[in-house]
């Protein structure tokens, strides 16, 4: 009776081999190709507001999302053509695979729900410092809002609904913005 070795048990591919490297070499393209520095005079001109406006920026951001989509699908495809190719077919070696992606996803999870957290933070740390007018903008008062889960009726007026957020981002409800020269003023009087 033959004498059955482990090393016959394992499958060898190097054509699946192959083919997963060259998608892999696709998708390091496309998510090379979507990565795009833009020059620092027009990222000035963008951070100070005073860039021409373009409809060119937005087709090329849909542009970048799509290669990332099609980068990581290259990437993920390449990747598990390899994993096939070289797959011993063990028991142990699929339960620590599964393992690493069970713990691939929990630590997805805790990073997401703390990253949301820091956002969240961050958003009533910008607005308790800055005086700003959310009547004045309602659908980045609405993001707000949603983000920090401020429940949205119709029936539900501007000055409520905005007064709900202030609550929501600890922001006492705060004068409207003055010109300098009344905040001149203002410093400027006795007793102030």
């Amino acid at each position: 009776m033959p004498v059955l070795h482990t090393a016959s048990l394992r499958m060898e591919n190097p054509e699946l081999a192959v083919v997963g490297l060259t998608c892999n070499v696709v998708g390091v393209f496309f998510l090379a190709n979507s990565i795009r520095f833009r020059e620092p005079r027009r990222a000035l001109a963008d951070a100070l507001g005073v860039s021409a406006r373009s409809l060119l920026k937005v087709r090329d951001t849909a542009l970048n999302n799509m290669q990332v989509m099609l980068g990581f699908l290259f990437l993920t495809t390449g990747f598990l053509l390899q994993i096939v190719a070289k797959w011993d077919m063990a028991l142990t070696t699929l339960l620590l695979c599964a393992g690493i992606i069970a713990f691939a996803a929990a630590v997805y999870a805790v990073g997401a729900y703390s990253s949301r957290r820091a956002f969240r933070r961050l958003l009533c740390e910008f607005f308790q410092t800055e005086e700003w007018s959310f009547q004045d903008d309602m659908e980045l008062t609405k993001e707000i809002g949603e983000v920090l889960g401020v429940p949205l009726a119709k029936d539900m007026t501007v000055e409520v609904y905005v007064h709900q957020v202030r609550q929501a981002l600890g922001v006492q409800n705060q004068p409207k913005a003055s010109t300098p020269a009344e905040r001149a003023r203002r410093i400027a009087l006795p007793g102030r």
